[in-house]
């Protein structure tokens, strides 16, 4: 599975665009660190589905290799990294499967194990692994090597062992993966770095920003938009070439702060050529009953939209620091026949060149996620996204349900 089928498959599922673009960019992220050009496809396909299914959202995939989840794997035996990685090869399936779905208690309980382990909570034992049918009706719990399928209990949930021994497992085949693509590609990949500091030096040159300069930039707007100063967190900035290919105008430094604690994550692309600030966004635990009362009828929805525009209008210049003239002003909003009005609404500020400043918001007028975007782009995605969401609620219910994008 490579990334952009990833970035597609996150895309369909119903939430809120803050946490989708916070999934994709750490996807993209681990593949970048760790293997420009396609390593470990498997295993970010398995990670991709992991936070799907298991709907562990709050956590970045950045977290899972904290220093201390580094150092563990680090100290695995070259012998067993090699063992993992031709497991892998022999094993004919896209991916893993289960012989029954996690439970909810399971999907609560792991969201909150994934924190313990990436802090150093390690299993006392690890997971069996067995290389037949017959032999895996000896264990409860394990894996079955063959044919990559995890054997859950029947008749009983897994215990907070037998998750962190199915965590653990999951890290070694995704580092065995990668050590071995690194020494595979070494040249490959020093040859990408040269390339990407050679036009980071050519930027900078020509009037650009560098990295420092960009962690500067966007502490700044940590300051101004959310009042912190990102003290006791954690703070990770690199270049993104391909960050040009998700918001407007160029490629730009991601620098971004992380309060795994408090799961709270603070994230900026900050454009290399000029400085500028293309997209914030703040995600972390939001709870649903904040945002619920606010959410309108449906009759009720457009009139509210326009106290929804101005407290956006008055975001973009008080914490951004945006005060342009626009060609129009637009609100977008989903409904369907089944739930009514979407949690979320978008506000687009359309200068005359067709650029605009993309805001989207709780209807309490609380501000997730700022970019740069086109109204072409917008549109288009808005429309595959309806798309999208009608089929998948049609399927999930069972019959036809209506999906609209409301534009005001």
């Amino acid at each position: 599975m490579k990334i952009v089928m990833l970035q597609e498959a996150v895309e369909q599922i119903e939430l809120n665009d803050a946490r989708k673009q916070q999934m994709i960019r750490e996807l993209k992220k681990e593949k970048k660190r760790h293997g420009r050009h396609g390593y470990g496809l498997r295993a970010a396909a398995a990670l991709a589905v992991c936070i799907i299914t298991v709907g562990i959202v709050s956590v970045p995939v950045r977290a899972l290799v904290s220093s201390l989840v580094r150092e563990r794997m680090e100290r695995i035996p070259k012998e067993e990294v090699e063992r993992t990685v031709e497991q892998l090869d022999t094993q004919n399936v896209g991916g893993d499967s289960y012989t029954r779905p996690y439970t909810e208690a399971e999907k609560a309980r792991m969201e909150k194990l994934y924190e313990q382990y990436q802090n150093g909570t390690f299993p006392a034992g690890e997971i069996p692994q067995v290389d037949s049918e017959e032999e895996a009706k000896a264990y409860e719990f394990c894996f079955l090597t063959t044919a990559s399928v995890f054997y859950l209990p029947a008749d009983r949930e897994l215990t907070d062992e037998e998750i962190l021994q199915k965590i653990d497992f999951e890290h070694k085949r995704n580092y065995a993966l990668r050590e071995r693509y690194e020494e595979e590609h070494a040249e490959e990949i020093a040859a990408q770095e040269t390339a990407e500091q050679e036009e980071i030096t050519k930027a900078v040159e020509a009037g650009g920003v560098t990295e420092e300069q960009a962690v500067e930039i966007a502490a700044g707007y940590l300051q101004k938009i959310y009042g912190i100063d990102g003290s006791n967190m954690e703070l990770d900035h690199y270049y993104d070439a391909e960050a040009a290919n998700i918001i407007v105008g160029q490629p730009a430094y991601s620098v971004n702060w992380s309060d795994i604690i408090n799961h709270q994550y603070y994230y900026f692309f900050i454009g290399m050529e000029d400085g500028r600030l293309l997209q914030v966004t703040h995600a972390g635990d939001y709870v649903r009953e904040e945002f619920e009362p606010a959410r309108p009828a449906i009759e009720e929805a457009p009139d509210k939209t326009m106290q929804i525009k101005e407290q956006a209008a008055h975001f973009l210049a008080e914490k951004i620091g945006i005060q342009e003239s626009y060609d129009k002003i637009i609100s977008c909003y989903q409904t369907t026949s089944e739930e009514g009005v979407s949690m979320w609404i978008e506000v687009l500020f359309v200068k005359e060149n067709g650029e605009a400043h993309l805001l989207e918001c709780g209807w309490n007028g609380t501000v997730m996620s700022y970019s740069v975007v086109t109204e072409k782009d917008y549109r288009n995605k808005r429309e595959l996204t309806r798309k999208v969401m009608t089929e998948r609620y049609t399927e999930e219910y069972g019959r036809e349900v209506t999906v609209e994008n409301v534009w005001n």
